[in-house]
């Protein structure tokens, strides 16, 4: 399944210069960034962890129940240019036909805005592991522009740490994927849910897709 992209458009320069250590951090050796990033880069919502310097993990951010401290504003101030969404159609009231209007309101340009939606069944694997690259091609995109990308399911917890695994191998900062899956309890542990569910991602096969998983080769282009 193809996902949903647009890009329309405001411009916030207040925001930009709190990205800035942010992507400073990103440009250290994996060795020298300090651990857990959340020690050093603000967490926007409670829920919510970096897994890299520019690649947020989170639970869904937004609710028309609270539309006045929606957390998809948190995630904007925070520098999040593109979303990630995972969930699959009418699992939760939608966000995109909202994202630029919030993004106005802020005074960020508009135009900076990407979302891509990669939908996967609720505590379910990827179709193919094909579909899993399909992702972490726009993750590589979106980090070869140096830009900020946020991935979120419903709670940020199975699908959201499945492809935060894989990319952590894809990348290169986690050497296979049990590496991967220790970066991810390192963070998740900072996270407010984590008393109640003290795991990510979720569910037995989730843990051996990231376990298993093997990174693509990067074709570079003209």
């Amino acid at each position: 399944m193809s996902p949903l992209t647009f890009s329309s458009g405001c411009h916030s320069s207040d925001q930009a210069d709190l990205q800035i250590d942010q992507r400073l951090i990103h440009a250290l050796p994996p060795p020298d960034r300090p651990s857990p990033l959340t020690a050093v880069c603000p967490r926007p919502i409670p829920n919510s962890y970096w897994a890299t310097p520019l690649l947020l993990a989170c639970e869904y951010p937004w609710t028309p129940k609270n539309p006045y401290k929606p957390k998809l504003d948190s995630l904007l101030k925070a520098g999040v240019r593109t979303f990630i969404d995972l969930t699959e159609n009418g699992e939760l009231s939608p966000y995109a036909n909202v994202l630029c209007s919030r993004a106005d309101i802020l005074g960020i340009d508009t135009a900076t805005i990407e979302y891509h939606r990669f939908p996967i069944r609720d505590r379910s694997l990827p179709e193919s592991v094909d579909y899993m690259y399909r992702v972490l091609d726009v993750l590589r995109d979106n980090e070869d522009r140096g830009r900020i990308s946020a991935v979120h399911c419903r709670g940020g917890i199975g699908r959201t740490g499945m492809v935060i695994g894989c990319w952590l191998v894809q990348c290169g900062l986690a050497r296979d994927g049990d590496e991967a899956l220790q970066i991810i309890a390192r963070e998740w542990c900072t996270v407010e849910k984590c008393t109640r569910f003290p795991h990510s991602p979720e569910t037995g096969p989730q843990f051996e897709f990231v376990k298993n998983f093997r990174a693509a080769r990067v074709h570079a282009t003209a």
